[in-house]
């Protein structure tokens, strides 16, 4: 009670005061909007409509204090503030809130959206703050502020008054009759619709419908509850096209780009909603942070609803959602469901596909707004006009051509205000020669997309221009705002003269929001260098000894050497006669071509000869097997090594990792703190291959639990082994009849998908088993045993595993393999089987039936008790294998089949569609990354990060390591790349030497690399790289100067948005809106 008198209390003591003419109510009012009750009892929605008579509070409403801002100092923000930021129950436990660079940044992008507030003007920019400052947080606390704004209605572009006139004449001539009934077409399904079509056809001899809007609002109150909102949505736009029909002295306005986007503006569905465009792999990124940092319920329809504010494509309504992430395809909802949504995020994929539909439809002349006569045709992406745009890593945007897809969908969206999230707006080496000439380049594609009124869009004709008859298109339009970029900046910028800088500056001053990492204290991360050495083997280095000196290469020595590309030249016994000849034709090529290359190195001298021969082996699939487990190996010992000294400082404090994901430690000492964090490595590699053969050694040390992959694949995958690293946990059901796991992802759990095998023993019983029983497999040296059943396992059919790895390889199983099992039951892994009179109650008689039915070659069998009953030798037992499928599928439920035209299927008992979904914990520690899906990611919470090579690029290695040294880090993260290095054996290495022109080169330089923490680069040694941290460019304390015109240097002159003061805050008319 008493929290809804301080409501009450807040609104009357506002009033009273801005009534008062005393000289007091010049007096500034403090409002704590975020910290009262308001929002308990209010939604933001109904803040919006409160409307007061006093001009004092409309004035004091627009600002309200900020006194959660992690400096302590309390600012005076917008209305309503950031609302629902920060305040889950878990972000207030820890007192998360906005850094002041983030309210810094949040001021600049206020006033840029609102530098101009007419229809078409530039409302955005590029949010460009460094990787790792908390971009996400920044961009959906902009998002909250402006929640329920609808966008500007572009104006009209016909002349009412002409349109009255062309009215009054139409209405009394039944020739317009069509014109009429064309504009309520989309109406014709509705059972009134004849009714409408006889009462609005003309001539009208009462004074009915005295002008248009008339005609339209009859239209709408008479047929508001009798067809869907979509139908009205398309009457709707079938006037504005009519309107635009009557004034025909204005279709001047199509023959510019602004024109035509009025005219295809207004007839969209304007919406307060945001769009945020990510990468796919960004996809769990966005719906984790949404979750754990917005109060949903603050933005509900009434208060407590969290329903209806957050849509994530492929999950659905936010509110809902099940975490790790649950993504599946399902279909865009219609542009009326997502109306009502405060944000829609989306990834590529779904960008992509909608540009083919786009592209598809226009082939087939379908309209972008309208698609067919019931509008389900088009897009509901096309046919909105949205309040902002928002692309996450939106340097794709720039990097790529304007045509291509993804970027040529986006930029034909509808939306007031347009954003691009980078941390790094312009890729590529800044070292490199045309790095200027692509960054440029890039920058031009954003501002095309941000539809800059420079050089994004086409300038707005004159009238003689227009009315001459000349046009611009939309590809001509383009053109005209590349050339003129490339004539005001880009050219006079390559060409170092001052005037394309100072306009390169003006642009991006105008445009860009940045804080760069060193204007942010953060945890340093710790750079260091792993090596592990593979030893090339004896024979092959004698090999390659013997070449060099006689001088003479014959067809066995590439078998010998295992010389080649990364084919094995082994033919496959297995292969047909055809196949077989196939890859003795390539061999041979390749044979020809790699003697072509060593004859070439043979002339250049024996250095070069030997080099090269010793390059074609350490290519081999040979050696870089080794080189995999020998990485591998090292990155093994070095988790177990780190697992270890945890458990030595007390263990890790399992809060940490559920932390708010921006609650950086503000007052962080490396002297002081006691790493406790829970152990999280990723292993990272620009190549897919290399990562996938180390994760095949991971998988053979630890259990799977312990291991989770993204890689490219599906979107789903991707965010649910994200969400099970960062959480560790993964949600599933057991499966009641052989308790298997089967996790949810999604899609409903009806069969239950492990595998189980059927095989017999000696005395002929038959009965399924876990592969997880199998103890090996039996080979050809113990097939002379009695009990053994069933065919030998060639030793080389597991390829290089042994056969105790039998149950793992399910690629390698064959019917009729013989093979050992452990039979005990109870079994101190496994449930205890159920007893044969409770199968007999699920129905395992009808199963018996349907067994000799099929002469045991049918899909039919149960989990019964096992046979052994032997307490000796832990009850293992010689079986034959016989069939494997998924349980499921052995216990069929009863159903009639129309193909077969029977009965099939016998159990009766419980399924996985009766159990409820479980949340299990998962010992989650290492991730598998692949480069092209690392950008954007928030690993905050990962201690250790583990390169599978060393990465030259500093932008690179900078965005890769901001991954984890970001905003949200409770502690430095390690970078560790583990180089590889071969070594051949004493006496090779020793004729190397012999033959080397420079005794320096005998031995190959190890590893003594370092890295400067300021801006990635990479050194020879420790010395040059402190001497280059005393004068590097992104050193604070620096005083080097860099080139004038290199775009490093015009970032560098960017300066961070100005801090705000201490209960100040800026401009903020534009947007404000009062209660």
């Amino acid at each position: 009670m008493s929290n809804s008198n301080d409501l009450l209390d807040l609104f009357l003591r506002i009033n009273e005061d801005g009534d008062s003419s005393s000289s007091s109510s010049n007096a500034p009012i403090s409002i704590r909007l975020d910290s009262s009750a308001t929002l308990e009892f209010l939604t933001l929605h109904d803040l919006y409509q409160l409307h007061s008579i006093s001009k004092r509070t409309f004035s004091a409403l627009k600002t309200v204090e900020y006194t959660r801002c992690r400096d302590g100092c309390d600012y005076a923000v917008p209305f309503p503030a950031y609302p629902g930021i920060l305040c889950t129950e878990s972000d207030r436990k820890l007192g998360a809130g906005l850094f002041t660079h983030q309210l810094a940044s949040l001021a600049a992008m206020r006033k840029a959206e609102n530098n101009s507030v007419t229809f078409g003007s530039l409302r955005g920019g590029i949010l460009g703050d460094a990787p790792g400052l908390g971009k996400t947080i920044t961009m959906l606390s902009l998002i909250v502020n402006t929640a329920g704004l609808r966008p500007v209605e572009p104006k009209e572009f016909y002349d009412k008054q002409t349109i009255d006139e062309h009215w009054k004449l139409m209405r009394v001539n039944p020739v317009f009759r069509t014109e009429i009934l064309k504009s309520i077409k989309p109406l014709r399904e509705s059972s009134s619709y004849d009714e409408l079509a006889r009462f609005v056809s003309p001539p009208y001899t009462d004074d009915r419908f005295p002008t248009l809007p008339s005609f339209e609002r009859h239209v709408n109150r008479n047929m508001a509850n009798k067809v869907p909102r979509a139908q009205l949505e398309l009457f709707r736009r079938n006037v504005i096209n009519f309107k635009a029909g009557l004034d025909k002295r204005n279709r001047r306005l199509f023959c510019n780009d602004k024109g035509k986007r009025i005219v295809f503006e207004r007839n969209l569905v304007p919406c307060s909603t945001t769009l945020i465009i990510v990468p796919d792999a960004l996809l769990e990124h966005w719906a984790e942070q949404i979750r754990r940092h917005v109060k949903l319920d603050v933005f509900g329809d009434f208060p407590g609803s969290d329903a209806g504010v957050v849509y994530i494509d492929g999950v659905g309504d936010l509110s809902s959602a099940r975490f790790p992430l649950n993504h599946r395809t399902m279909d865009l909802p219609s542009l009326f469901e997502l109306v009502n949504y405060l944000m829609v995020v989306v990834p590529f994929s779904r960008i992509k596909q909608q540009y083919y539909l786009r592209k598809r439809r226009r082939k087939e002349d379908v309209d972008d707004v309208t698609g067919g006569d019931n509008g389900t045709e088009s897009s509901p992406l096309l046919q909105m006009r949205w309040f902002r745009i928002v692309v996450d890593e939106g340097h794709e945007l720039g990097e790529n051509e304007a045509g291509n897809d993804i970027t040529a969908f986006i930029n034909v969206l509808a939306a007031e205000r347009r954003w691009v999230m980078s941390g790094t707006p312009t890729t590529g080496d800044e070292d490199s020669k045309g790095f200027n000439d692509v960054g440029l380049t890039q920058l031009q594609r954003l501002l095309l997309f941000l539809r800059h009124e420079e050089y994004g869009t086409t300038k707005v004709e004159t009238l003689e221009t227009q009315s001459s008859g000349s046009s611009s298109g939309r590809k001509q339009g383009k053109a005209k705002a590349k050339s003129e970029w490339d004539t005001m900046v880009k050219i006079p910028f390559l060409n170092q003269q001052d005037a394309g800088r100072e306009e390169l500056f003006r642009v991006l001053r105008e445009v860009m929001v940045m804080h760069k990492k060193e204007d942010i204290g953060l945890p340093k991360p710790v750079f260091k260098q792993g090596e592990v050495t593979v030893h090339i083997p004896q024979e092959v280095g004698s090999h390659i000894v013997n070449a060099v000196k006689t001088g003479r290469i014959f067809t066995d020595t590439y078998e010998k050497l295992t010389i080649g590309h990364r084919e094995s030249y082994h033919e496959d016994p297995n292969s047909s006669e055809s196949d077989r000849q196939i890859q003795r034709l390539i061999r041979q090529r390749r044979i020809h071509l790699l003697g072509e290359k060593i004859s070439h190195a043979q002339k250049v001298g024996a250095k070069t000869f030997f080099d090269t021969l010793l390059n074609e082996h350490i290519a081999t699939t040979d050696f870089q097997s080794k080189v995999d487990t020998c990485q591998g190996e090292y990155i093994e010992n070095a988790i177990k090594r780190e697992r270890k000294e945890l458990e030595g400082r007390g263990g890790a404090i399992a809060d940490l990792n559920s932390g708010p994901l921006t609650a950086a430690s503000d007052h962080f000492s490396a002297e002081t703190f006691i790493d406790r964090r829970p152990v999280k490595a990723v292993v990272y590699s620009s190549s897919s291959s290399n990562l996938l053969d180390v994760l095949e050694y991971f998988y053979d040390k630890f259990d799977n639990a312990n291991i989770a992959e993204m890689m490219q694949g599906n979107i789903d995958v991707m965010a649910y082994e994200l969400g099970r690293f960062r959480l560790g946990q993964k949600e599933g059901k057991f499966c009641p009849i052989c308790n298997g796991w089967n996790e949810y992802s999604g899609k409903e759990l009806s069969g239950c998908k492990n595998t189980l095998l059927e095989v017999s023993d000696a005395a002929g019983n038959v009965f399924l088993i876990e592969s997880e029983r199998i103890l090996r497999a039996i080979g050809k040296e113990d097939r002379d045993r009695a009990d053994c059943v069933g065919n030998p396992v060639e030793m080389n059919r597991l390829g290089e595993a042994p056969l105790n790895k039998y149950g793992i390889s399910k690629k390698a199983w064959k019917v009729g393999d013989a093979l050992c099992i452990d039979a005990r039951d109870p079994h101190p892994l496994f449930r205890a089987r159920l007893s044969e009179e409770q199968w007999a109650a699920y129905g395992s008689a009808r199963c018996k039936e349907l067994v000799a039915i099929d002469g045991g070659e049918g899909v039919d069998n149960y989990f019964g008790p096992l046979p052994c009953e032997e307490e000796t030798n832990y009850g293992q037992l010689m079986v034959s294998l016989r069939k494997w499928q998924p349980c499921g599928k052995f216990h069929g439920k009863p159903r009639w089949n129309h193909l077969r035209k029977k009965q099939v299927g016998w159990y009766t008992g419980p399924t996985l569609v009766h159990e409820e979904i479980e949340t299990v914990k998962e010992d989650v520690f290492i991730l598998a990354l692949d480069a092209s899906l690392a950008h954007g990611l928030d690993l905050s919470f990962v201690t250790h990060l583990y390169l599978l090579e060393p990465i030259d690029d500093a932008a690179l290695l900078e965005q890769v390591t901001s991954r984890a040294h970001r905003l949200g880090a409770t502690g430095p993260v390690t970078i560790e790349t583990v180089n590889v290095w071969h070594e051949l054996d004493p006496s090779t290495k020793k004729f190397r030497k012999q033959i080397a022109s420079n005794l320096n080169d005998e031995d190959q330089k190890r590893t003594s690399t370092a890295i400067c923490e300021h801006c990635y680069r990479s050194f020879d040694n420790i010395t040059l790289a402190e001497e280059h941290e005393i004068r590097c460019d992104r050193n604070p304390d620096s005083s080097a100067e860099v080139p004038l015109f290199h775009l490093s240097s015009v970032y560098r002159d960017l300066r961070p948005p100005p801090p705000m003061g201490i209960g100040a805050c800026g401009d903020v008319e534009s947007d404000t809106k009062c209660p």
